[in-house]
């Protein structure tokens, strides 16, 4: 009897073990930096996060448009005399909704609950010259999606919505280069 005890105890003590997640690392500097030709240069969130239960970026530590904001203050850098850069986080919204998926297990179809996750960014770069006329724009949109069962931990999830925004981060990084060379690159170095 001691042995079968001390053998279900071992047993309930291995299933209990915690998985160790990767470690989500935003570093700025491995995304894309840019240089204008302007004076002066203003970013701003213009996008307020709702309450909605299918919004869920009020429940992370350090929002999407947070870390938008830092890498864009942190890998744009401004010389000249004049003009004016505007950067404006339009959208950095993430949604959760639930969706079935059905997967065939042994020849059996099977339905399954999951969670999908969706971050959208739109960020708004304006120049201006200094009689406040707009010399050059461009819209930046970024959308990614992931998806997760549908019972998960809070520690799993909120390494899902970090790795889900560091990649859409890495995403908007190049897609602003993309654009920004067609549209902005007479002040640009």
């Amino acid at each position: 009897m001691k042995v079968l005890n001390l053998f279900i105890l071992a047993i309930f003590i291995v299933s209990c073990k915690t998985s160790t997640l990767e470690k989500i690392v935003f570093d700025h500097s491995n995304l894309n930096k840019f240089s204008f030709n302007v004076y002066e240069k203003t970013i701003k969130i213009s996008y307020k996060s709702t309450l909605n239960d299918s919004f869920i970026e009020h429940v992370m530590k350090t929002s999407p448009a947070e870390r938008v904001h830092a890498w864009l203050e942190n890998n744009i850098s401004n010389f000249g005399t004049m003009n004016k850069l505007e950067v404006n986080i339009q959208e950095a919204s993430v949604l959760r909704k639930e969706i079935t998926t059905e997967k065939k297990v042994a020849g059996v179809m099977k339905q399954q609950d999951e969670y999908l996750y969706e971050l959208n960014f739109l960020v708004k770069f304006n120049l201006y010259n200094d009689d406040k006329k707009l010399l050059a724009t461009s819209d930046i949109k970024v959308s990614r999606s992931t998806t997760s069962s549908e019972f998960i931990s809070l520690n799993e999830r909120d390494h899902i919505l970090n790795k889900l925004t560091l990649n859409s981060l890495n995403d908007l990084s190049d897609k602003s280069l993309e654009l920004l060379k067609i549209h902005m690159s007479d002040f640009m170095l």
